[in-house]
């Protein structure tokens, strides 16, 4: 039996209306708040009531190093608290969200039964309130503040243009950047692994795709099951389970074997080091996360990996290097020759604000063609990045047209994987910054990456959502729009170097402490 259970149990109907809304425990300070609520329109509870559901809390609770604080608070069921309430859900739970829904998009209609919520929104972020089941989660959270049930619908408005990239995106936390290490491989057992640099297990506390782990084999078994359905249905299949364990953490691991590498597979033991790929998933029978490996080699632990060479003679053979190098800008003094001070959005980071140029517009095949990039190191511009990469395919007339970036250009450029190391070690301990680039900049950059073993995990700040929650009045977003209300300048639009330079100013102005 619950609290909650018990509470009913021992009061009967008396205090029907009364709901426990928290408890918190501040240890530190040595106090337990624990918090009722009861609807305004029963009336007020009286001290004698209020001691008695305090008294019978105590008999039940054994918090003697605490101090018990009980509050009972009256329930208003009024339209500009319900507002005020929807409001903090979304800054809290969705900030992203919360950046363009304000009070003249919320219709709130209260009837005899319940209270009706309507949301309008525009046509692109419907999908996102289906697939997070956005309205219900609002209705329960409406629910449990003011204790009358909530109807929450979506209105799409065709006309209402949202400039957000939230498709696919989950926008309720902010990543952060995994610690990693080095391992050197030393011999591949399944597939090719590129990635050498493993995160530590213990970061890894949800569902993932493309996980790059190492540590030491423990319980290792071979196993068989007898195929249902396909080509080889009633025909065994093996597979492998055992734990990988580093000294962060340990995960279950599975890998389903062809008959091709059940050989290889069979020569592991328990307490050789490996590096695994693969996609982290919860187990349907246990609930726990289960690690289901595509790559597996065996390697050594934390050993620094050098330079390969044959990327130095590469970039000794290419016209167009990556050009890397010091800058300075006069925007860091106002007017008035004083330092400008920054908030702390900027203060003790170090950010990398970058921009790609590319063959197209499809994140899943379209490659990039140019990266520019500006460090920024608390406040201060730094480093300049720029390089025209080569791609596999040539560049289409229409983005020639738009870039200025032709096949000439890129002919005798690096290629790919070389210029995302360097890009990479460039970047590697910075936040990753530009405009509107979650929905494509960064998933080029990550989907190009992967492929050579190459993981971009930073951090990331988009300045379009930055100047979203800045109520700046443009008539759009575009980061062209943003310059010129700002009062900087954007010479060559749609040039990596230059959008990445203007998107670093965009950043510090909007950081600037008022």
């Amino acid at each position: 039996m619950n609290f909650e259970e018990e509470f009913r149990s021992h009061f009967g109907d008396k205090y029907s209306n009364v709901v426990l809304k928290e408890v918190v425990v501040k240890k530190s300070q040595g106090i337990c708040t624990i918090t009722f609520l009861y609807p305004s329109t029963d009336k007020e509870l009286s001290d004698a009531e209020k001691k008695e559901i305090t008294n019978f809390i105590k008999s039940k609770l054994e918090i003697e190093k605490l101090s018990l604080k009980i509050k009972f608070m009256r329930v208003f069921v009024e339209e500009k608290l319900i507002l005020k309430s929807i409001l903090e859900f979304f800054e809290k739970k969705y900030i992203l969200i919360s950046t363009y829904i304000n009070e003249k998009n919320i219709k709130i209609k209260k009837t005899p039964i319940d209270v009706l919520v309507e949301i309008v929104a525009s046509k692109r972020i419907e999908n996102f309130f289906i697939e997070h089941k956005i309205t219900a989660e609002l209705a329960k959270h409406l629910k449990q503040n003011f204790l009358t049930e909530f109807v929450v619908s979506l209105q799409i408005d065709e006309n209402l243009v949202d400039d957000v990239d939230i498709e696919n995106v989950e926008i309720s936390t902010v990543a952060r950047p995994n610690k990693r290490y080095s391992v050197e491989i030393i011999k591949d057992i399944v597939g090719t692994n590129k990635m050498t640099r493993p995160e530590y297990i213990s970061f890894i506390t949800g569902p993932k795709e493309a996980v790059v782990v190492a540590g030491f084999i423990s319980k290792f078994n071979r196993r068989e099951f007898i195929r249902k359905t396909g080509k080889f249905a009633g025909q065994p299949k093996a597979y492998y389970n055992f734990v990988l364990q580093d000294e962060k953490g340990a995960i279950d691991c599975i890998y389903f074997s062809s008959k091709t590498n059940q050989q290889v597979m069979d020569s592991l033991e328990d307490s050789m080091y490996v590096l695994v790929h693969g996609n982290v998933e919860k187990s349907k029978f246990t609930d726990k996360l289960v690690l289901v490996v595509d790559k597996l080699s065996l390697a050594t632990k934390d050993i620094e990996i050098e330079e390969k060479p044959k990327q130095e003679a590469k970039k000794k053979k290419t016209k167009n290097v990556v050009e890397i190098e010091n800058i300075t800008t006069l925007r860091q003094v106002d007017m008035f020759g004083s330092k400008v001070e920054y908030n702390d959005t900027i203060n003790g980071k170090t950010y990398v604000v970058f921009d790609i140029e590319t063959t197209g517009l499809d994140v899943s095949s379209d490659e990039i063609t140019e990266i520019g990039a500006v460090k920024i190191v608390d406040g201060q511009i730094k480093e300049k990045f720029a390089s025209f990469v080569k791609p596999t395919k040539s560049i289409p007339k229409e983005v020639t047209e738009l870039t200025g970036i032709t096949n000439e250009m890129v002919e005798d450029a690096p290629d790919a994987e070389f210029v995302l190391q360097e890009f990479y070690e460039f970047s590697k301990d910075a936040i990753l910054c530009g405009h509107n680039i979650i929905g494509f900049d960064l998933k080029i950059v990550k989907r190009m990456g992967n492929e050579y073993g190459i993981d971009f995990d930073n951090e990331v700040l988009d300045t379009l959502n930055l100047a979203r929650v800045s109520h700046l009045l443009v008539s759009n977003f575009k980061l062209g729009t943003i310059v010129k209300y700002l009062g900087l300048t954007l010479e060559g639009a749609h040039r990596a170097w230059n959008d990445a330079y203007a998107t670093a100013e965009v950043l510090l102005k909007l950081c600037e402490k008022k």
